[in-house]
């Protein structure tokens, strides 16, 4: 048969049908695939980055940074992870560890050495195992997974941030105001730095338990945390959710920072605190160029950040509230007997408080603005007041203690009137849904 005999080929409504012949897909060769490999190697850069965040920032020999990871540590523990995440959080605890040591880390001992630097190297393996599970996970379990890891290392980030951001302000601010700030604490009746300093030093015990609370910040932080994080599990969610707060509140005062930046009194008068007071007539008061120290105020976000939590946990029990005023009190004592802060830092931290609350309270309608407004104008006049020089011609004694306690009053007034404000508004809310379903 020729190929003429075969005729058109076959044609269906005025399509034609054209066979090809079947064309055979190779297999793979045998060996390990590029999707197999690639969960890993986002496991070890996330290994790497660690690894390195952590030498460069010094976790040995910085309590900061250290008691960070030890929060984020204490988060994943909260959360009951099974025995798998357990023993992997311990195994790549003890790997961070002697890769950090084996580097030569430095390391020293700090106030709570001896339980936040162990639990640091834990808190690492803790973002490390969260990360292989979410990077592991199913796509399903992929966000319950991310916003785990996301709440472990939200201390950390927020701490690595803040450590840059502080590193890099002392380039910034070659002069602080320190002086100004020194003479204004001498209108409120003398330094009480000088004071708590000589306490901290006559003694042994209030030094290092005052000590080893102000280290322990990003811990405290982290045990709020987690507290709330088992709220929401049980569906009470919070009227401020204390994640974003934290945050807000780091953001809000590290700017500030470049509005009046100082260092403190330990670092103004390194040979004479706190044994010996410096004479004001030997002072001069105009900024000055500061040591490369970092130029942690003003405010006081060690203050502010006790402060929010007392304030924000103090209603769950007696017990969690006499603990939380507990730990604010002797956070303030520890930025002055330190000489970490003036008295006037730990004033200003409490209308920046205000103004981050308002900010992130849901539901409190005009209370929050009024809040909000009253919180960001008394910190920005305080701080260009103190910056500008203005404060001091604020009468002493009696009258600068006025201002002083005015802040404080109509601080915690408006607080307590935006909390009044959001839970009433809260209750009203609950009662219209629940008449909309009995509807």
């Amino acid at each position: 048969m020729n190929r003429a005999s075969l005729g058109p080929p076959a044609a269906c409504a005025g399509r034609t049908t054209v066979l090809t012949p079947a064309v055979r897909i190779p297999e793979p060769a045998p060996g390990i695939s590029a999707q197999r490999i690639y969960p890993w190697v986002q496991a070890a850069a996330i290994g790497v980055a660690l690894v390195l965040i952590t030498a460069i920032l010094h976790i040995g020999s910085a309590p900061y940074i250290a008691f960070a990871f030890a929060g984020g540590f204490v988060i994943h523990m909260a959360a009951r992870p099974d025995r798998i995440e357990l023993g992997l959080t311990a195994l790549f605890g003890l790997l961070f560890a002697s890769i950090y040591f084996g580097i030569g880390g430095p390391w020293m001992r700090y106030f709570g050495w001896q339980w936040g630097l162990p639990a640091s190297f834990l808190g690492m393996g803790s973002v490390q195992t969260l990360a292989i599970r979410w990077i592991r996970s199913r796509p399903e379990s992929k966000p319950g997974y991310l916003e785990q890891l996301a709440e472990v290392a939200l201390l950390p980030a927020l701490c690595v941030g803040s450590m840059i951001a502080v590193g890099a302000a002392i380039y910034w601010s070659p002069a602080t105001y320190d002086r100004l700030l020194y003479v204004f604490d001498f209108k409120l009746g003398g330094p009480p730095s000088w004071v708590v300093g000589k306490l901290f030093r006559s003694e042994r015990w209030v030094y290092v338990l005052c000590g080893s609370v102000y280290n322990s910040l990003p811990l405290g932080l982290a045990i709020c945390l987690a507290a709330q994080a088992w709220e929401r599990k049980q569906k009470r969610m919070p009227l401020v959710d204390l994640r974003w707060l934290s945050v807000a509140l780091g953001i809000a005062g590290f700017v500030l920072y470049q509005v009046c930046p100082a260092a403190g009194p330990a670092y103004l008068f390194p040979s004479d605190f706190p044994q010996r007071l410096p004479d004001l007539a030997g002072v001069a008061i105009q900024p000055a160029l500061m040591q490369q120290v970092p130029r942690n105020g003003m405010p006081s976000l060690h203050v502010g950040w006790t402060m929010l939590l007392c304030w924000n946990m103090r209603r769950r029990s007696k017990w969690i509230a006499a603990g939380t005023a507990v730990y604010l009190t002797l956070t303030a004592l520890a930025t002055l007997g330190l000489g970490e802060h003036y008295l006037i830092d730990l004033v200003v931290a409490m209308p920046l408080g205000l103004a981050v609350q308002a900010g992130c309270t849901r539901g409190a309608g005009r209370e929050r603005n009024l809040a909000m407004a009253a919180g960001a104008l008394l910190t920005l006049g305080w701080l260009i007041a103190l910056r500008t020089g203005l404060a001091l011609a604020i009468p002493s004694g009696a009258v600068a203690q006025a201002a002083v306690a005015g802040t404080l009053v109509l601080s915690f007034g408006l607080l307590w009137r935006l909390e009044r404000a959001a839970i009433r508004n809260s209750i009203a809310g609950i009662s219209a849904g629940r008449a909309t379903l009995a509807a």
